[in-house]
């Protein structure tokens, strides 16, 4: 029984072969990070903006003969976040407001990203198709920087302090005597991050073995970038960096594929046995 379940299998997988074409080639783009605090009385306190940044990597699909394809990719991702002091905050906690000074942050962080895709392809048999996609993420969180600017650093005569991330696997005991100059120590990072892509693009297609594909994509972030209680600044006494927060992104992409197309390949040695053949 065993073997005839492995022989089915095998004769399904060597039939969807096949029809199958594999692609694979270099991706690059730009994305725009909207974050989603936990904390939505932050909002009162501090304005939050992201440039745009980018990602580069490589990108493989699967096509069949169908409308259907299968999309996955691995990249690098550098996002950054900056969060700046409402007039609210500014006002000391004597006079009605939250806080009391100045605070200027900026952070950027580096990721490693996978997307699995499936992606359903419109009019296939054109030179120019369109695509809708829909799938998982999965983002590694690779590190960190930071540059902070408070009234607090201007009060021991500096401008500005410069970190960078340091994840360490503390106590709580431990965390709160733990005082490393220049790092922000993370201690309970959701380091692993899911999130939902859905998106549309162009596919242009300039011969059977090469491609372009232009798409662009909404991230939907569901983790934590890392929880409050496990992070220590050591260059701040008052002002806590927040990082209970979703990673939302628009991302914007482009890719250039090189097709494999497998039916091709066995029609080609096909060709080439006969001609020794008749040799």
């Amino acid at each position: 029984m065993k073997e005839k379940l492995v022989l089915v299998v095998w004769v399904m997988l060597c039939a969807v072969s096949a029809k199958a074409q594999f692609w694979v080639g270099p991706k690059v783009g730009g994305q725009l990070m909207t974050p989603r605090y936990h904390n939505e009385a932050r909002l009162d306190s501090f304005n939050t903006s992201s440039k745009v940044n980018w990602h580069a990597g490589i990108a493989f699909d699967y096509s069949t003969k169908s409308n259907f394809e299968v999309h996955t990719e691995l990249v690098y991702m550098r996002v950054n976040n900056r969060s700046r002091s409402t007039e609210a905050y500014e006002t000391p906690l004597s006079e009605g407001g939250y806080g009391g000074q100045f605070v200027d942050s900026k952070t950027i962080n580096h990721y490693i990203s996978a997307p699995l895709m499936a992606r359903l392809v419109f009019f296939k048999d054109s030179r120019i198709k369109l695509l809708a996609q829909l799938g998982p993420r999965l983002s590694y969180w690779l590190g960190g920087t930071g540059t902070l600017r408070t009234d607090e650093i201007y009060g021991f005569g500096d401008e500005e302090a410069n970190y960078n991330v340091k994840f360490m696997d503390l106590t709580e005991e431990e965390l709160a005597n733990t005082d490393i100059p220049g790092k922000f120590i993370v201690s309970k990072p959701n380091r692993l991050q899911y999130a939902l892509d859905f998106g549309f693009g162009a596919i242009f297609e300039f011969s059977p073995t090469s491609r372009a594909i232009v798409d662009l994509k909404y991230s939907f972030g569901h983790s934590f970038l890392a929880f409050n209680d496990g992070n220590v600044l050591s260059d701040a006494f008052i002002y806590e960096e927040d990082t209970e927060y979703h990673t939302n992104m628009l991302v914007l992409s482009v890719s250039y594929m090189y097709g494999y197309d497998v039916m091709l390949r066995r029609k080609g040695r096909s060709t080439s046995k006969v001609k020794t053949k008749r040799r």
